[in-house]
């Protein structure tokens, strides 16, 4: 008895390794044929060519794994592959192989090209055979992706411009591939300044014949630190929305910055905050900011201009014209100085060129500014400095003892140029009732030293801006001292720091009238 259960044991145990060889031998068997399942699903989905490596088929849980995947765009070799996958897992159900739908596919390790317009022929590419015929439209759908550490790229028109790369390291797409739109969850780094994108919103479907022309809506965050780029400081938070197609997306927002500075200033912070309305260009790669409303403080700033990329050099060039009305002095003066209060208060209109090109160094060693500004109604705060004022306006009524002379608005015009740390100064006008000054030179900007020269120009002669004896010794002196249509002309230098302006006469060249 118990020999003829020993017998029926062994057999038993011989059946059922018998029955697992067999099982595995017909897994191996089907592997091949999920090959060609994959490769003829993306194929046809996709209209492009398709290569598959490895790919191996787990019994419990029902399980694909495939490595070396990569799609080619109608078999395009003059460009990157639309798609490089290093592994991808596909979760499966019994019935999955004799349909066009599978439930879930992790995906590791993804580069997406979205490739330019074929324009090598100047149409679109025809159907291949066998499109549209019954039963071969169906097209693979995926009801859940997830992927990490993968990288869009748009592959730009013209070869002087980098492509536009996003680097997604987290990826949620739901009903991919159905036909219709995808609801997409995504978490992108970027680079410079160094923070983090969340974006939700609905992608596709998919044009198959131009991948750059699939549809593409939804919101997204950002968080960065403005400390990542040299030269600035602050934390920055922004939210928008986003529309359009791969290749051209547009989307408006608004970044706040509450402690915004320019480090290398050793100034004061400043609230920032901007609203903005921009298009995306995949075609370049570039970003055209249609319009951006800028809170500097209290200053409204408009803006408009280019944040563009150039081929073999990293990060992107910004290039921007910079308009306002209404720049609040004393904040910008807080902005550039240690000095508290600031030395000055008014209302500053400003027009300038703004060139940031790319680069690691810090952002006053690269910024390029180029315009003019005027400041009116401009007054000091420090009394002595004021006083100065009030006594070169007396001095160029020709009435230098009338004390309700006082308090006196100042005017200030200028052409400029930035470049390295040093501005420029053009026809630098100072002007007050009596008197105007008219000054060239330049002002560092780190060490706050100023190297000016010019005119100032009086209403009176000189010996009207004196009193006393000294009013008839000058007197003789009026008439050479009378030039350019000016009672009085003298030539000066302004030297030191601009929070202590030191003033000279040249005499030499005031009586030579240079």
């Amino acid at each position: 008895m118990n020999r003829r259960l020993t017998i029926a044991a062994g057999a038993s145990v011989l059946v059922t390794v018998a029955a697992m060889a067999g099982l595995v031998i017909a897994l191996r068997g089907l592997e091949p044929r999920l090959r060609d399942w994959v490769t003829e699903g993306l194929s046809k989905s996709l209209e492009s060519d398709v290569t598959l490596g490895r790919v191996s088929l787990a019994l419990y849980p029902p399980r694909l794994t495939a490595h070396d995947l990569v799609i080619r765009h109608h078999g395009r070799t003059d460009i990157p592959p639309l798609i490089v996958v290093q592994s991808f897992v596909v979760d499966l159900k019994p019935l999955d192989l004799w349909s066009s739908t599978v439930e879930h596919v992790r995906v590791d390790g993804m580069e997406v090209h979205i490739p330019p317009k074929d324009d090598r022929t100047g149409k679109r590419p025809l159907p291949k055979a066998g499109d549209g015929r019954p039963g071969e439209g169906r097209r693979l759908v995926v009801r859940r992706l997830t992927a990490t550490n993968t990288r869009l790229a748009i592959i730009p028109r013209t070869k002087d411009k980098n492509p536009k790369v996003w680097d997604i390291y987290e990826l949620e797409m739901d009903d991919l591939g159905a036909g219709a739109p995808s609801r997409f969850r995504a978490t992108l780094t970027n680079p410079i300044p160094y923070g983090k994108i969340e974006s939700t919103g609905r992608f596709g479907p998919w044009d198959a014949a131009e991948p750059g022309a699939s549809a593409l809506e939804g919101d997204y965050t950002f968080d960065a630190d403005l400390g990542t780029i040299k030269g600035l400081h602050g934390q920055l938070d922004a939210s928008g929305t986003m529309s359009g197609i791969l290749e051209q997306i547009a989307t408006r927002g608004e970044t706040r910055t509450p402690d915004f500075k320019l480090t290398a200033l050793e100034g004061a912070s400043l609230p920032l905050t901007t609203t903005y309305d921009a298009l995306v260009d995949g075609t370049k790669g570039d970003v055209e900011l249609k319009r951006v409303d800028i809170m500097l403080g209290s200053s409204p700033l408009q803006a408009r201009g280019m944040i563009e990329g150039t081929r073999g050099l990293k990060g992107k060039r910004v290039v921007l014209n910079i308009t306002s009305n209404a720049v609040n002095l004393a904040e910008l003066l807080q902005l550039t100085s240690k000095a508290d209060p600031p030395m000055a208060r008014g209302t500053v209109s400003v027009d300038a060129a703004f060139d940031l090109p790319q680069g690691d160094a810090d952002v006053m060693d690269r910024l390029e500014l180029e315009g003019s500004f005027k400041a009116e109604r401009m007054r000091f705060t420090d009394a002595g400095v004021q006083d100065k004022i009030d006594t070169l306006s007396r001095r160029g009524q020709g009435r230098p003892t009338d004390e309700s002379i006082d308090n006196v608005a100042s005017n200030v015009t200028s052409k400029f140029a930035l470049s390295k740390r040093a501005m420029t100064y053009r026809s630098l006008a100072f002007t007050v009732q009596g008197a105007s000054i008219k000054l060239d030179g330049t002002h560092r900007l780190s060490s706050k030293t100023l190297a000016l020269e010019g005119e100032v120009l009086l209403k009176a002669s000189a010996s009207e801006t004196l009193t006393g004896f000294k009013r008839w010794l000058v007197k003789p002196f009026d008439s050479l001292l009378r030039k350019k249509g000016a009672g009085t002309r003298l030539v000066i230098t302004v030297e030191g720091t601009q929070d202590e302006p030191k003033v000279g006469l040249e005499l030499g060249k005031t009586l030579r009238g240079q």
